[in-house]
């Protein structure tokens, strides 16, 4: 494993496009899993470092207004997007014999460190753009949100050019699942993310991971400043925010949520708002 992660800090310090001359059948294997052990070992190092920067600077992201169902969700995120995401920043990885109508072999080897260091940043840029958030300090904090893609791209290059484009794509697709099936198990242990029940108030808000447009339901029973009942399935908090507040007036990191509240006399929406800020970041907009 050491000496696996030492060919792949190579790489990075001097990227070549020579594909793995191997002597032993499972050495593919091991360099594959080599690689996502280390990805986890980074996620567990960056998670905290983004949650530092969502405290210093929330950022902010919209869930759609669509159906995504969890199978065709898990299919488009499994199979399409690494598909895609692959063709588009690391096919051009590997010299084809067609290049040469366009540049000879020997000047891509002598640019090649440039381009796959091009690859990895705009794979990371790529991804600065699922956050919204106008302050100058999100620029300055963007690489430490970026952090962990800007690795997977050195990794998704490295495993392309060494094993090839299919490795790339399956350990992208198996990263996703991990990375989605860690998320649900997180939301499971989570929910509910708030409950409280007193005199004045019963209020509860569980967290789904995707959403189902046909279970979707919004109730509510107020007046110009208080709640008397608001049931809320399958939207997200973004709109529940803009119905009850006004629309655009605060920023919001976006969940699929339900909420069943009620108050026998009427709880004042802005004790409401601050009881859900303790748990989701939500932030005036800027004027």
């Amino acid at each position: 494993m050491l000496k696996i992660l030492q060919h792949f800090w190579s790489f990075i310090l001097h990227p070549s496009d020579r594909k793995l001359i191997t002597y032993h059948s499972d050495t593919y294997s091991k360099v594959f899993f080599t690689l996502f052990l280390f990805k986890v070992l980074i996620l567990a190092i960056i998670l905290p470092l983004e949650h530092l920067v969502q405290y210093l600077d929330p950022v902010f992201t919209k869930k759609s207004d669509t159906d995504e169902e969890a199978v065709i969700y898990m299919i488009s995120a499994v199979v399409f997007a690494p598909l895609i995401e692959e063709a588009v920043f690391r096919y051009l990885l590997k010299y084809k014999k067609f290049y040469r109508f366009l540049i000879s072999h020997n000047t891509y080897r002598r640019y090649y460190r440039w381009l796959v260091y091009s690859s990895v940043f705009l794979y990371g840029l790529a991804h600065l753009f699922n956050f919204e958030n106008g302050n100058p300090l999100f620029y300055v904090l963007g690489a430490l949100l970026v952090s962990s893609n800007l690795v997977d791209g050195f990794v998704f290059s490295f495993i392309r050019v060494r094993l090839g484009f299919v490795y790339s794509w399956t350990l992208y697709g198996i990263w996703n699942l991990f990375i989605f099936s860690l998320m649900g198990t997180i939301i499971l242990l989570k929910n509910p993310v708030t409950s409280i029940h007193n005199a004045e108030i019963d209020l509860e808000i569980n967290v789904s991971q995707f959403r189902d447009t046909s279970q979707t339901l919004f109730f509510v029973r107020e007046t110009s400043d208080s709640l008397f009942n608001l049931n809320v399935r399958q939207y997200p908090l973004s709109q529940v925010i803009d119905s009850i507040y006004g629309a655009h007036r605060y920023q919001v990191d976006d969940k699929y949520i339900d909420i069943e509240m009620k108050s026998a006399k009427g709880y004042s929406k802005d004790s409401l708002l601050k009881l859900i800020k303790e748990d989701f970041t939500i932030e005036p907009n800027n004027p």
